[in-house]
């Protein structure tokens, strides 16, 4: 079924001075098709992309769409139960060095292998099926609920999903003595076939050191985010509802995601109230128009091609399509966009080495690239700030790029043209929506150059001097003018933004007022304040008398 683009709300960005809020469509597009029951995208850190067919092969998507086969391991992939086959992929993080790659799948009986294989020595775009290395086996009570996803976290750790093993009578996932349902952690680099890292929660504990967390269903895909290293993981539901699980990166693990005593927040069974469940930060019904029935995770958007994307994570409904993309609020929390239709039947989401975000489609072996049509839509400005106050000689010169003409444009002063001129100075808001509906609203600031000079200060004061300072207000001279009561009037000219006077009587009031004059104006701005001067020796009293500013 084809993609259909779909609108997404407001996110924030900051391009040159401007504060631009862009409104992104969000669309799937092809790339490519004839994939055997794609399942899963990985990349080796290259331009490659490699694609896993739930049959047994991984195959090589070259950047002109040419496809080569990396490993075939067909005759030992048992694929015969919908949810059974090889279903997951990853690089070691120093591939380029050691040529390690780890795959998840069922083998002709039906049970889990967790196994390491090679790259060919000879040739970088072959594997070598004959290098497996099984790390994990697990014998799988069902043919469903086997998940089959697998990352390296940002710790340099082995993380792995596992489903607990079909129907919810068994009590896998939350049986610490198995690894059904879990999340799992293992150090590959540390010993033979893997080491458990010293910082599993559960070391010392009855039941599997290797687990890290429990309490999942069926967590088909689960993805770190590649910038702050916080966990995502999509926990396929059952009768009710549909849900995403986060892990912030500062978690020491240890959590229960609640399955099979919590559907999401449904309570689905009778446990123990005392445990210390963990919530989803989003979770659907099971509804064909709405919501759906079997959730495909993804990833937080950290690519360069669309800017406006970045920081959203986003999910989709295998069985409906529906999707959603959740962004921070800035405050703890999380806000949900609806995204509506996108394609059906998508099985996997996975990062190009650059971020950018494919997902792979199971029917017709479809791969799409994440695309927002709304990219290339940008707003700049050449602006120019008022002379003086009052004089609203300010102007702003938009340029509209990408997008599709023809534009309409809304100011906030009620102005439909592309430039604003004879503006005083203030913030102005502009919304331009293009053809296809795409929206950017720009905000733009005029200043004002030259006003009364602010922040006055008096410092330093003696028994005859005192230093006078202020902000620079753009004037380009200043007048400084100050008088004590029967003294005669004082005055200093500068360009600079502070003047010492000197020669004052000791123990004397003096008042003083700051004067400069902008350029395009007549008019003449004054700061004013009053100081006393130090007594010449201690107890001296001085008299404050209120007398006329000078003149």
């Amino acid at each position: 079924m084809s993609a259909k683009p779909v609108l997404l709300i407001l996110s924030l960005i900051i391009t040159g001075g401007i504060r631009s809020m862009a409104q992104p469509i969000i669309d799937l597009e092809l790339i490519t098709t004839g994939f055997n029951e794609p399942v899963d995208i990985a990349s080796a850190g290259d331009e490659r992309l490699f694609i896993v067919s739930r049959h047994g092969t991984i195959e090589i998507l070259y950047p002109d769409l040419s496809v080569s086969t990396f490993l075939d391991i067909d005759d030992r992939v048992g694929s015969g139960g919908g949810e059974q086959g090889l279903q997951g992929l990853v690089f070691h993080p120093d591939y380029a060095s050691n040529g390690f790659f780890y795959v998840n799948y069922t083998d002709t009986l039906g049970d889990t292998h967790i196994s390491r294989f090679s790259v060919s020595a000879g040739d970088p775009d072959l594997a070598d099926p004959d290098s497996e290395l099984l790390l994990i086996y697990a014998d799988q009570p069902a043919n469903n609920h086997n998940s089959g996803d697998l990352n390296f976290g940002p710790d340099g750790y082995l993380w792995l999903c596992t489903g607990n093993g079909g129907g919810p009578a068994n009590g896998n996932a939350q049986d610490t003595t198995s690894i059904l349902g879990k999340v799992l952690r293992i150090d590959v680099d540390g010993g033979s076939p893997y080491a458990i890292p010293a910082d599993n929660p559960f070391i010392g504990e009855p039941g599997v050191d290797e687990m890290w967390a429990l309490g999942l269903r069926n967590p088909w895909r689960f993805s770190f985010d590649r910038l702050t290293g916080d966990l995502w993981i999509a926990d396929v539901g059952g009768a009710i509802k549909e849900e995403v699980n986060f892990r912030p990166v500062s978690s020491g693990g240890g959590e229960n995601y609640g399955w099979q005593c919590y559907e999401a927040s449904y309570q689905s069974a009778l446990c123990d109230t005392s445990i210390d469940f963990t919530f989803p930060i989003f979770e659907y019904n099971h509804n064909p128009f709405t919501g759906g029935y079997a959730i495909t995770g993804g990833f937080v958007y950290r690519g360069n091609a669309y800017p406006h994307l970045y920081g959203y994570y986003t999910t989709i409904d295998y069985v409906t399509g529906n999707a959603w993309a959740l962004h921070s609020d800035g405050m703890g929390g999380w806000l949900v966009d609806t995204l509506g239709f996108l394609v059906d039947h998508i099985t996997s989401f996975g990062e190009d080495q650059n971020g950018e975000i494919y997902a792979c489609e199971k029917d017709a072996g479809n791969i799409y690239r994440l695309k927002d049509l709304c990219g290339s839509f940008a707003l700049t400005s050449d602006i120019t700030d008022e002379t003086a106050l009052g004089v609203s000689d300010g102007s702003i010169d938009l340029t509209v790029t990408g997008g599709n003409a023809p534009y309409s444009i809304s100011w906030s002063t009620g102005a439909s043209s592309e430039d604003l001129s004879g503006l005083s100075a203030d913030t102005y808001t502009v919304t331009v929506t293009d053809d296809l509906g795409c929206v950017q609203t720009g905000v733009f600031e005029v200043a004002q150059l030259c006003g009364p000079a602010i922040d006055v200060q008096v410092s330093d004061i003696t028994t005859s001097s005192a230093t006078i300072s202020w902000s620079p207000s753009g004037a380009g001279l200043y007048k400084v003018q100050y008088i004590t009561m029967g003294g005669t009037p004082g005055q200093i000219t500068t360009p600079d933004t502070s003047v010492t006077l000197s020669g004052l009587d000791a123990g004397a009031v003096y008042v003083f007022r700051v004067r400069n004059k902008c350029s395009g104006t007549t008019a003449t701005y004054t700061a004013s304040g009053a100081f006393m001067t130090d007594p010449l020796r201690d107890g001296m009293v001085s008299g404050l008398e209120v007398f006329p500013n000078p003149t």
